[in-house]
């Protein structure tokens, strides 16, 4: 006797949208341990009234490359003000070996 795979319907609507989003119902239904039987039945019962769950999950990933774009603008100007910050450093060091050498009393 097989056992039956039970989930919350909202857990099911996800996994429809998975397949309705271009993954393979095989390989969505080895993920989550299920029949892909059973998930095609799902994705025909349901993917009438998973519309708003994909709009959202659009938005989410637009709003994720945003964050990275903004991340990957952060990171290179953090870059930057860490390589200027190395070479003012740099020159301090220096002025101070000029004024130790020319002033050797000087502290």
């Amino acid at each position: 006797m097989k056992r039956r795979f039970r989930c919350p319907v909202e857990a099911k609507k996800e996994y429809v949208v998975e397949v309705l989003s271009g993954y393979r119902t095989e390989m969505v239904a080895r993920k989550y341990g299920m029949s892909p039987k059973t998930l095609s039945g799902w994705v025909r019962q349901y993917e009438d009234e998973v519309g708003d769950l994909m709009v959202k999950k659009q938005k989410e990933a637009q709003k994720i490359e945003q964050d990275a774009a903004k991340f990957q603008e952060l990171q290179q100007k953090y870059d930057e003000a860490m390589k200027l910050l190395g070479e003012k450093e740099l020159e301090n060091h220096i002025l101070k070996d000029l004024v130790k050498k020319k002033y050797p009393d000087y502290k």
